[in-house]
């Protein structure tokens, strides 16, 4: 295989610029960076970052990094930031390399800062990626959306609620971060997760913009509780009815033993047009289940063939029909699928 190091492109070293004087005066003055200069270098900072996206190693994020150190532009956050972001990425640990690769940068921006607190919000420990921020903040440097979606997605996943409110509640202290949308999400999925359905709901109807996560994530959320009616009003609210919105109506009302409303519920979904996947077939087959008729049983494993899901090539889809085969004491036809 040839070397990474090949692909990178060769840049000419800087010529430097000879020194000026002003008449009268013997002191040189600071001689202008050539504006071709800039160019290469800002053209090398993105090939590098180009390279990055495409290592799936430690050695190859490592050549491109000595291509960085032996081209001079080691403190470039850019660059950095994102060799930070692809070490987390194959779960490299923070420490040492990361972390060391951190801290020979002078000055550091944002961003970088983001990088190394993502990656212990990612790996672990909370209380390191958290120790972080704090020393950011006490060098004056103000935290990007980034900073935020990154620390509350590490108390998502470890439900860590008292951090994460207390991270919720440094955002609306810092200002700026009311009207964005993707800090707003992991705040709903936050609470959702911690189990203050109530407040992710608050969250959501403060917001100025709502994507299709912001709506389906609450309407899962409402699914899983149990409320379907709260999750079928904001459903109906929701102007653009996607497959994810529909299957987890279809689901909800399932796991809430209630068939027929799950079924209504699909049909209106092929009504309005939505292609089915599997797992919405999965979520109609255990419905069907559930009804125990054998006239459903039927009806639904031609859906399924229709659809290009037949057990044979799906084990889901085959799983669950075995299953609803067995409820619905056809056994036989429960063997053919086996």
């Amino acid at each position: 295989m040839v070397s990474l190091a090949r692909k990178l492109i060769a840049t000419r070293n800087p010529i430097p610029t000879p020194r000026t004087y002003e008449v009268g005066n013997l002191e040189p003055l600071q001689p202008l960076v050539p504006f071709s200069w800039l160019q290469e270098t800002k053209l090398l900072e993105s090939h590098l970052v180009s390279l990055l996206d495409n290592c799936s190693c430690l050695i190859q994020i490592k050549q491109v990094h000595a291509h960085v150190i032996r081209k001079g532009i080691d403190q470039c956050c850019y660059v950095l930031a994102k060799l930070l972001r692809m070490l987390t990425k194959i779960n490299v640990p923070m420490d040492p390399y990361p972390r060391l690769v951190f801290h020979q940068v002078e000055y550091r921006n944002p961003f970088l800062w983001t990088a190394l607190i993502r990656g212990y919000s990612i790996q672990g420990p909370l209380k390191e990626a958290v120790r972080l921020y704090n020393a950011m903040r006490r060098e004056s440097i103000s935290p990007v959306s980034f900073t935020l979606t990154a620390l509350l997605k590490g108390c998502s996943d470890e439900l860590e609620l008292h951090l994460g409110r207390q991270i919720h509640c440094q955002g609306i202290k810092l200002g700026g971060f009311c009207k964005d949308l993707f800090v707003h999400n992991i705040l709903i999925d936050m609470y959702v997760k911690c189990g203050w359905l109530g407040c992710g709901r608050k969250v959501f109807d403060e917001m100025f913009e709502r994507d299709v996560i912001s709506w389906t994530s609450l309407i899962v959320a409402y699914s899983k509780s149990g409320d379907m009616v709260a999750a079928a009003e904001l459903f109906e609210r929701f102007p653009e009815k996607d497959l994810v919105a529909w299957t987890a109506m279809v689901s909800g009302f399932a796991q809430n033993a209630k068939p027929r409303e799950a079924l209504e519920f699909f049909h209106r979904m092929q009504s309005a047009g939505v292609e089915t996947d599997e797992l919405t077939l999965v979520a109609v087959i255990s419905v069907c289940a559930q009804l125990g008729a054998a006239k459903y049983a039927n009806w639904v494993r031609d859906l399924a063939e229709g659809y290009g899901f037949g057990p044979a090539n799906h084990v889901m889809v085959g799983s669950a029909l075995i299953d609803m085969y067995s409820k619905c004491g056809i056994v036989e036809e429960a063997y053919k699928v086996w």
